[in-house]
């Protein structure tokens, strides 16, 4: 075999390694965070939840950071309300600029 070759193959073994190392870093904050409050996310039904994440691009830090905001400043209302509320304050803040 070509020289060559082999080295193509081992820097794709290598990026392809890399990759699943730097992937792996973001789901492990993600996981400690999703079992700190099991409950809170079952009670938000699937569309409102897909409809903010699509809103964020998928990353789903800034949903939960913009989820808890709301909250923060609304304790007294429900896990759905505050996940629309977000929904809402983002297409309002696209709409104005």
């Amino acid at each position: 075999m070509d020289l060559s070759f082999l080295l193509a193959i081992a820097l794709l073994v290598g990026l392809f390694f890399w990759l699943k190392r730097f992937r792996g870093r973001g789901r492990s904050y993600r996981r400690t965070r999703s079992t700190a409050a099991p409950t809170k996310a079952r009670s938000v039904r699937g569309a409102t939840r897909r409809e903010l994440l699509r809103l964020v691009g998928g990353n789903q830090d800034v949903a939960q950071r913009l989820v808890d905001q709301v909250q923060l400043r609304n304790p007294s209302h429900s896990e759905q309300w505050c996940w629309e509320k977000a929904i809402y304050d983002i297409q309002r803040d696209r709409r104005s600029s």
